[in-house]
C-alpha cells in the first residue's frame, strides 16, 4: 500500500508542476501582450474609460465580458433562468429541476474582471476579483484569481486567494476531474496555517503536509500539530498515516 501511496504523491507533484508551468505561461503571455500594446504607436490612446466591454464572435453572440462588475449579456446562461433550467438543472438535478432552481436563486453571478463564454453562453473561464459562485452551490468567500470550467459549466480548476469577513485569508491551486467534477488535486495554504497537498478520487483522499493543532483538513483531534501523510476513505475515516514530526508532549 505504501508503494501505491508514494506513487500517487509523485503523480501529485508532477500535476502541480504542470499546473504551475501553465499558470506562469498564461501570466507571461498576458504581460507580453500588455507591453506589446503599450509600445504600439498605431492608434495609441493615453486613456480609455468604459463601464464595460462585450466582445462578440463572428456570429454576433456575446463571448467575452469585461467590467467591474461585468456587464449583463443576453447570451449568458447564468443569468437566464430558462437556459439555467435547460443546461444546469437538467444536468445537475434532472429528477427535481424545480428544487435546483430554488437553490439557484441565491447564487452569485457577477465578477470584477473578465468572463469568457463558449458558443452556448456557458462560462468557461473567469479572471479577476469577487468571482461568481460555481453552478453547484454558494461559496463561503469571494475568490480573487482564475477559475476554469468545462463545457457544461462545471468548475474543473482554479488558482487564487480568498479572504473571509474576519480578515483571515488563504491561497489555493485546485484541479478537478473533468469527467465528473470531483476534486482531484489541490495545493493549499489555509488561514489556520495548514499547508497541504491533496490527491483525491472516489475511494478516498491522500493528504500530505503540515497540519496545525485541531486542523480540520488533517482531522487532528488533540492539541498536537501534524507533519506527514494521512489517507482517508470516502467517509473521512482514517485508514493509514505516516508521521514525520517528532513526538510532542501535550500541554495541559
Amino acid at each position: 500500500m505504501e508503494k501505491e501511496i508514494f506513487k500517487q504523491i509523485h503523480e501529485m507533484e508532477n500535476q502541480y508542476k504542470r499546473m504551475k508551468r501553465l499558470f506562469i505561461g498564461f501570466v507571461s503571455l498576458t504581460i507580453v501582450g500588455i507591453f506589446g500594446l503599450a509600445f504600439t504607436t498605431t492608434n495609441k490612446f493615453d486613456l480609455i474609460r468604459a463601464k464595460g466591454i462585450i466582445i462578440e464572435d463572428e456570429n454576433g453572440k456575446d463571448r467575452i465580458l469585461i467590467g467591474a462588475p461585468i456587464p449583463h449579456s443576453k447570451d449568458r446562461v447564468r443569468t437566464d433562468t430558462n437556459l439555467v433550467r435547460k443546461y444546469f438543472a437538467s444536468e445537475l438535478n434532472p429528477n427535481n429541476k424545480d428544487k435546483y432552481m430554488e437553490w439557484y436563486k441565491n447564487y452569485r453571478h457577477s465578477a470584477f474582471g473578465m468572463v469568457v463564454m463558449n458558443e452556448k453562453g456557458i462560462d468557461v473561464m473567469q479572471l479577476g476579483d469577487k468571482l461568481s459562485d460555481p453552478n453547484v452551490g454558494r461559496r463561503f468567500f469571494l475568490p480573487t484569481g482564475i477559475l476554469l470550467n468545462n463545457q457544461k459549466g462545471l468548475e474543473v480548476g482554479g488558482f487564487g486567494t480568498h479572504t473571509f469577513d474576519d480578515g483571515r485569508s488563504g491561497v489555493a491551486l485546485g484541479l478537478d476531474d473533468p469527467q465528473n467534477g470531483r476534486e482531484a488535486f489541490h495545493a493549499l495554504v489555509l488561514s489556520d496555517g495548514t499547508r497541504a497537498l491533496i490527491l483525491q478520487d472516489a475511494k478516498g483522499k491522500l493528504v500530505l503536509g503540515f497540519g496545525t493543532s485541531k486542523s480540520n483538513l488533517f482531522l487532528n483531534k488533540d492539541s498536537l500539530s501534524f507533519v506527514g501523510i494521512k489517507y482517508f476513505d470516502k467517509k473521512d475515516n482514517l485508514i493509514w498515516e505516516q508521521k514525520m514530526n517528532k513526538t510532542e508532549s501535550i500541554k495541559k
